[in-house]
């Protein structure tokens, strides 16, 4: 296959927090942190069903896992998960900002968060800016700390005229791929800014892509497309080691993107966008498995725009009571 599943990786002493963890690729991600000795926070929306997957998470106690609420949708919940880590953990190791939502297909949830911003782009970027800014204090007392963003290949296809999906609900389809593409910026523009403000801080963003997989992202799409993911995709445990190995191997470069796959992608989407992404990625997902660094979609690193996301981010959590915090800073 390509694939070995586990850490290979000793995280004794470190702490991890997995956003959207009670299930699929984040659920498998925090479980292999943890088996592998880190201190797993899963950070969920559902109390219930996060406690539940936990059990399988710490291997029936034998793994230290913790569950903490969080709501990307609710500015109020984010605030509220960072006052309550920051009172009881002097450091963060590791953050993987996994959680996200597809309002595709025959999604039918709220289409804007509890503020009243488009639901993609409010829980998929916005929502992570904000946790990971009020964060930074812990990331940044770590010897060797990752931030690691969930990165999709819809970031092909996404927007980089970021207001367009800000304010209200999305008029158009392109909210998700443009979120993921504001997550595959903000791995860019963050550490360009870290590096700038703090030139010797041990802190390594990067962006993790899952691949085509069998995960609950396929929710709400139909039972037949539901049925060709269950074939020809990679299993959530699988998906989930493009974020385990970007959260701890050493050779993890800063600002890069990781692929499951043995070739480079980006070179496939370069030819041809759209035969890729409908063939390219079912058909060799399991054939070319494997692991490494490749290209970004180009807009992820225009300075332009990623400065101006920078900006709508700050101005984000701004408008929603953060008077101040180290992102602002940098």
């Amino acid at each position: 296959m390509g694939i070995k599943v586990g850490c290979a990786t000793n995280l004794s002493g470190k702490t991890a927090i997995v956003t959207g963890s009670n299930t699929g690729i984040g659920l498998q991600t925090a479980k292999m942190l943890a088996d592998a000795g880190a201190e797993v926070i899963m950070a969920c929306r559902s109390i219930e069903r996060a406690r539940e997957a936990a059990k399988y998470a710490s291997a029936n106690g034998a793994n230290k896992v913790t569950v903490m609420e969080l709501d990307l949708s609710d500015t109020k919940s984010i605030e509220a998960f960072a006052e309550a880590f920051g009172k009881k953990y002097k450091k963060l190791d590791i953050l993987v900002n996994n959680a996200g939502l597809n309002a595709s297909s025959g999604y039918k949830g709220p289409k804007t968060t509890a503020q009243g911003y488009d639901i993609c782009m409010g829980v998929n970027y916005l929502g992570h800016f904000m946790l990971t800014s009020l964060l930074l204090p812990k990331l940044l007392k770590s010897k060797d700390a990752r931030v690691v963003a969930l990165s999709s290949v819809t970031t092909w296809f996404g927007s980089n005229k970021y207001h367009y999906y800000y304010k209200g609900a999305s008029k158009t389809k392109g909210n998700y791929g443009s979120s993921k593409l504001a997550c595959l910026a903000m791995t860019v523009e963050l550490q360009r800014r870290l590096d700038a403000a703090y030139p010797e801080n041990n802190i390594i963003c990067a962006a993790a892509d899952p691949g085509f997989v069998a995960s609950d992202i396929w929710r709400d799409f139909n039972p037949v497309l539901r049925a060709i993911a269950g074939i020809l995709a990679l299993t959530p445990a699988q998906g989930a080691m493009t974020s385990v190995n970007a959260s701890s191997l050493p050779s993890i470069k800063k600002a890069t993107l990781y692929m499951p796959f043995k070739i480079k992608m980006s070179k496939l989407f370069k030819i041809n966008r759209s035969a890729t992404y409908k063939f390219g990625m079912p058909l060799l997902s399991k054939v070319f498995a494997g692991f490494g660094a490749d290209a970004m979609a180009p807009r992820a690193k225009n300075a332009e725009t990623n400065a101006k996301l920078w900006d709508l981010s700050v101005e984000f959590c701004k408008e929603n009571g953060i008077e101040s915090c180290e992102a602002y800073n940098l």
